[in-house]
């Protein structure tokens, strides 16, 4: 019954990681149902499960965030309870992380990856036909043809791929590999620049850097090429791709008159009402189910500009560092940043692996500056999916697997 259930369990991590860049719903529907089923293997296999969380520091960690979020409550307005428990309820998302890396076997690591690779692949399908005009999906444009989610987070995961497939062309043996890895990372890296989303277009920069540093091959030379690469290719785009050129030009626009109804703006706006509000509460915070109503409350005591009113609308700060200091203070910004920090000192001798590991760092942190990476229920799917492949494979790179007594 065991091995069946662990069976079906590597299955469903498989599918699992080709939906998350496809279909919420399924997405969400795999996840529950990994969930339940591997809390049941664990539980008839009488595995220890603390054994797991003593092992690892990013387990602790990422407990202590969610113990300040939940204490954070305590200091919450009472009319927004429920929502601050709504808020931290949304990291359920994390959990399939602990069964990927409790139940997945070794033999599946490589292939949950390649699985993911191939949901992308259909994404960027789709995203192709809607640029061209081949198909027709409501609520898509050619001019941001992002199908499945917001063009800032599909951004982010095809930074993400990206980096994926370069660590693979230089790590293939065979150039039959090399050629199918080139030509899938060139059509990702222009479905990138077609689309809207500048954060990834950014990232996509630091991932190159984040691969070649993994592979030591970070000299001048590496220096140099990637800097010719990322230059040739943010031309290129310019040239070619009317979105990348538009967007440019509203970012040059928006950096010389700041209008906080604007992306770029907003975001500035933000990052000024984070500021001034844990510059009042820098130990504790307003409180996770106050960290919207009281950015609304300095916007109508201190920014009373029509520009602001936009800013007001926003249901996050567009900046998870400082979404996380406004709720749990200088506590929830350094749980946060510890975070990543105990995925960094996570322990990986596989190549491929550890080169994932610098490539999941660089985007989330450098997205979670832009975005809610740690909220939104796609990164978070992502960051389980990735956490629990390297967990995995730490685990299984120790050669002394825990006992299930």
């Amino acid at each position: 019954m065991n091995l069946k259930l662990e069976d079906i369990l590597n299955k469903l991590i498989l599918l699992y990681a080709f939906f998350i860049p496809l279909s919420l719903d399924v997405m969400r529907t795999l996840a529950i149902t990994i969930i339940i089923l591997g809390f049941i293997y664990i539980k008839k296999s009488n595995i220890k499960f603390k054994k797991y969380i003593k092992l690892e520091l990013l387990i602790i960690v990422f407990a202590s965030l969610i113990g300040i979020l939940l204490i954070s409550l305590l200091w919450t307005d009472i009319d927004n309870l429920k929502f601050g428990f709504k808020y931290i309820t949304r990291f359920w998302y994390v959990l399939p992380m602990f069964i990927i890396f409790i139940t997945l076997k070794k033999d599946y690591i490589p292939k949950v990856i390649s699985f993911f690779l191939f949901g992308m692949m259909v994404s960027e399908l789709l995203s192709y036909s809607v640029f061209f005009n081949l198909i027709h999906i409501k609520n898509v444009s050619p001019q941001d043809p992002s199908v499945f989610m917001h063009h800032t987070l599909y951004s982010v995961f095809l930074a993400f791929t990206v980096g994926i497939l370069v660590d693979r062309i230089l790590s293939s043996d065979t150039l039959k590999h090399k050629l199918i890895y080139i030509f899938f990372s060139l059509t990702i890296t222009a479905n990138l620049f077609i689309n809207a989303g500048r954060t990834g277009q950014v990232i996509f920069i630091f991932v190159l850097i984040s691969v070649l540093l993994s592979k030591s091959h970070f000299n001048y030379k590496a220096i140099l090429a990637t800097l010719f690469i990322s230059t040739t290719v943010f031309y290129t785009a310019f040239l070619y791709s009317p979105n990348f050129q538009h967007r440019m030009q509203q970012t040059i626009q928006s950096i010389k008159h700041i209008s906080y109804n604007t992306p770029i703006g907003s975001r500035i706006g933000l990052d000024i009402i984070a500021k001034d509000i844990f510059i009042k509460n820098p130990i504790l915070g307003v409180g996770a189910g106050d960290y919207l109503s009281k950015k609304a409350e300095v916007i109508d005591t201190k920014y009373k500009s029509e520009d602001m009113h936009y800013v007001k609308s926003l249901v996050h700060y567009h900046n998870q560092f400082a979404e996380f200091a406004v709720i749990a203070g200088i506590f929830g910004l350094l749980a946060y940043i510890m975070i990543w920090i105990a995925i960094m000192k996570i322990d990986i001798k596989d190549n491929h692996i550890k080169t994932i590991k610098y490539i999941l760092i660089t985007s989330f942190v450098l997205a979670s500056l832009t975005d809610a990476m740690f909220h939104l229920n796609r990164p978070l799917s992502l960051f389980a999916l990735f956490i629990g492949l390297i967990l995995a494979q730490k685990k299984y790179e120790q050669q002394e697997p825990i006992e299930a007594s």
